[in-house]
């Protein structure tokens, strides 16, 4: 029979390294009501902005900081809930025209007739200026979408992939389902106010992500600061692109009724991090909250390798296998942690005491367990073989049986 044994260990100190900054998926999410933006508290009313355990301030309605190698959630806030989306629409807009264009269906080159569907823009929205029977390029459009958040080339992209706005708004909602954003419902490309359309900044956050991941040559448009078209010059929105934060990404949004928000990615020393914020009263506090809760993530949380990568953490017992140890370790190696307090984690392995080959790298045989006194719930890392283990012939095995049951007498 199998037996299991217990090690306490004390990574965090001489074994524990800090990394250099792929994400694990947020907790399910549920069905909720959207939220208006928050009014400013009075002067004799309590703040009710504190977030606990870490004391941080965040006056936007709903937020979402996370890691993005460990994927840790660093600061959340109403994550869940349902908010209208705004602009930050646009960033699966536009993870739809990247897809087309990386699957060939059309070319950056490609031109696109401009309709009179494109130009009923409501008065005073963002827009590239785009007019009736215009033959504009993919590419332009796209940075059309992404740099000046322009609704009119959010639809005449829409109209080229969709025929309609509205089968393209179910095309990305089915695909942003698939991606995981259970809480999200798109009604236009653009991101203008239609009842039924919303999301979370969870959603946001996956939608943020996977473009990242899928798109890196066009995603670096995303941190392009100005765009001209047709002579007229614009600036991003996305005021943190010019501060010295290392952001490169990625979408703004603002409607009378949303509020002001952004998805914002921004790296340091090699460590990213994403960040969704929502509800927020002007474009000024916006851009000031954002930067610091990104400050916050940077400055307070270190990544830090419980033991360094490639290197076992423990040897075990195999039976049946020419070798006689089999050397294991996590799966995961890098945790987000406090940055003063690294020694309140402790860990504990959890392994089988005697393993049969054949093994694959890979295999699960026990677990990394981490406990900290801020998380609600510990961090379980699975224990893994490093190579390959072989079996051995049969009558080796029957040796080796013959061994095993005399040493057992």
């Amino acid at each position: 029979m199998s037996l299991f044994k217990f090690l306490l260990i004390l990574f965090f100190g001489c074994a524990v390294q800090e990394a250099e900054g792929k994400a694990k998926k947020p907790s399910a999410v549920k069905n909720v009501k959207s939220k208006k933006p928050q009014e400013k508290p009075k002067k004799d009313e309590p703040k009710d902005n504190i977030l606990a355990p870490y004391g941080v301030e965040v006056d936007s309605t709903h937020a979402l900081l996370v890691d993005y190698e460990t994927g840790k959630v660093l600061l959340e806030k109403n994550a869940a809930e349902q908010i209208e989306p705004a602009s930050m629409t646009k960033i699966m807009t536009a993870y739809m025209v990247m897809k087309a264009l990386d699957e060939g269906r059309i070319k950056p080159t490609s031109l696109v007739t401009i309709s009179s569907n494109a130009r009923k823009i409501e008065k005073g929205s963002s827009d590239m200026f785009l007019e009736i029977g215009d033959q504009v390029k993919v590419e332009d459009l796209l940075k059309g979408l992404i740099i000046v958040s322009g609704n009119d080339a959010a639809i005449a992209l829409a109209e080229l992939l969709g025929g309609t706005q509205s089968a393209f708004s179910a095309d990305m909602t089915h695909l942003a389902r698939e991606m995981g954003c259970a809480q999200t419902n798109f009604k236009n490309a653009s991101g203008l106010p239609e009842e039924g359309h919303l999301s979370s900044a969870h959603d946001l956050f996956i939608m943020s992500k996977r473009t990242f991941e899928d798109f890196p040559n066009w995603y670096s448009l995303y941190k392009e600061i100005d765009f001209t078209y047709r002579g007229v010059h614009q600036q991003n929105r996305n005021l943190l692109l010019t501060k010295n934060i290392g952001c490169d990404g990625i979408k703004t949004g603002h409607t009378s009724s949303a509020g002001y928000g952004i998805s914002v990615s921004a790296v340091q020393n090699g460590r990213r991090l994403f960040l969704i914020v929502a509800g927020l009263r002007s474009l000024k506090q916006r851009a000031d909250e954002a930067y610091r809760l990104l400050q916050w993530g940077f400055g307070t949380f270190g990544n830090y390798t419980i033991v360094p990568k490639n290197k076992p953490i423990i040897e075990l017992p195999v039976r049946y296998s020419p070798q006689e140890m089999v050397e294991v370790e996590p799966k995961y190696h890098v945790l987000t942690l406090h940055r003063n307090r690294i020694d309140q984690a402790k860990a504990a392995i959890k392994y089988q005491s005697a393993l049969e080959a054949p093994l694959k790298a890979g295999d699960q045989v026990g677990e990394v367990t981490v406990t900290h006194p801020d998380w609600n719930e510990p961090v379980i890392i699975p224990l893994v073989v490093k190579k390959d283990v072989p079996r051995s012939f049969f009558l080796s095995r029957m040796g080796q049986t013959l061994r095993y049951l005399f040493q057992k007498d």
